[in-house]
Parts: structure tokens; C-alpha cells; sequence
């Protein structure tokens, strides 16, 4: 798999130029600096958190989460009624259930282990099973 996948949208590509910019020139602990987070979050909502979070090289989980907390400061600020007016009793037609289900599928965990105790992790993104068992032959294989 490439490192990064091509910058098509010029705004995607102009936050990735901002954020490594901002990377060249900070001490290596620094936090992110909230205004990208936000491009970034921005991105995410038109183009998914996966593309995003490759393109612009930034944390999967970090990028979900904070997509998954301005949505719902949105949804609950939208669901506030305006100073003043009555709250409206919602309609009982639609009724929606959040699961809480991940926005994109889990990475793949693989676990081997031999009657000697060694064991091997594997965690791979969306991999697919045929290429985890080649990597698990690989690793494993005992040399004469």
C-alpha cells in the first residue's frame, strides 16, 4: 500500500501542505494546533475518515473521535430550542437508534502462538484474510 493516497481535492491537498509545514517546524511532542484539527474534521465529514486520515497522515481513532464529538455538540446545539420559544415534542413517525457502530471497519488482530510460548501480534487495517495467513506462513516458518 502507498505511504499516502493522491491529493485529488485542492482543499485536501492544501491541508496537507499545512500540516506538513506545521510538522517541519514544531518540537516533536507538540500537540496539533486546534484550526487543522479542524480542516481536518471538515474533510472528514465531505470525504470519510479513513482518506482523510491517510492523506493528511494523522491518527484514525484521533480523527474519529473528534469528527464523532462536533457532531454531536452540532446535533445537540440544533436540538436546543431558541431562547424564548417552546420546545416541540418530537414526532413518534421516525425514531432513530445509534448503536454506537464504528464508521469503518476494525483492524484485523491476529494472534499466533506455539507450544513453546512465543507469540506473534499482527494488527493490520482492513486486511485481507489470504494476505494475514502469508504473513503468518513468513514469520513462522522454523528455519532448519
Amino acid at each position: 500500500m502507498p505511504p499516502s493516497i493522491p491529493l485529488s481535492d485542492p482543499q485536501l491537498a492544501a491541508a496537507a501542505a499545512a500540516l506538513a509545514k506545521w510538522r517541519s517546524t514544531r518540537p516533536r511532542s507538540s500537540r496539533i494546533p486546534e484550526d487543522l484539527w479542524s480542516r481536518a474534521i471538515e474533510l472528514a465529514e465531505r470525504h470519510g475518515i479513513a482518506k482523510v486520515a491517510v492523506a493528511l497522515k494523522l491518527d484514525y481513532t484521533s480523527l474519529k473521535r473528534r469528527l464523532a464529538t462536533t457532531t454531536a455538540s452540532a446535533t445537540a446545539t440544533a436540538k436546543r430550542p431558541a431562547a424564548g420559544s417552546r420546545s416541540s415534542v418530537p414526532s413518534a413517525d421516525f425514531v432513530e437508534l445509534d448503536f454506537g457502530l464504528p464508521l469503518a471497519p476494525s483492524p484485523c488482530i491476529l494472534v499466533l502462538s506455539d507450544r513453546h510460548g512465543r507469540a506473534l501480534r499482527i494488527e493490520l487495517p482492513r486486511a485481507a484474510s489470504g494476505d494475514i495467513a502469508e504473513v503468518a506462513r513468513s514469520l513462522w516458518q522454523t528455519r532448519p
